[in-house]
């Protein structure tokens, strides 16, 4: 009966590309949001080791006020405060007290 009735059978067609494209685009929906899944998983990590790096800076950074000793290893990981108004993270230049002959 469907073969007499070519109206069915574009129908039907119809039916079956229209079901293939939304399969498909299911597809590419999952992978797309199991990405971005991972994606946020992997974001939400570096903002954590990011946070945890600039405490740690910061610590770094309040210890070589107390202890000047520390300030050649500051320098060497490039580790400087910012001084209020610098676009750059140059360290304030220290004086230190000449010596009298």
């Amino acid at each position: 009966m469907i073969r007499s009735n070519p109206f069915a059978v574009a129908l039907i067609s119809a039916l079956f590309l229209l079901s293939l494209g939304c399969a498909w685009s299911a597809g590419w929906w999952y992978l797309g949001a199991r990405e971005l899944q991972q994606l946020k998983a992997q974001y939400q990590w570096m903002n954590q080791n990011s946070t945890a790096v600039q405490s740690l800076a910061n610590e770094a950074l309040e210890y070589s006020r107390r202890n000047p000793g520390i300030i050649p290893i500051l320098k060497q990981f490039e580790v400087s405060p910012q001084r209020p108004g610098s676009s750059t993270g140059a360290a304030p230049e220290t004086s230190l007290p000449k010596a009298t002959p």
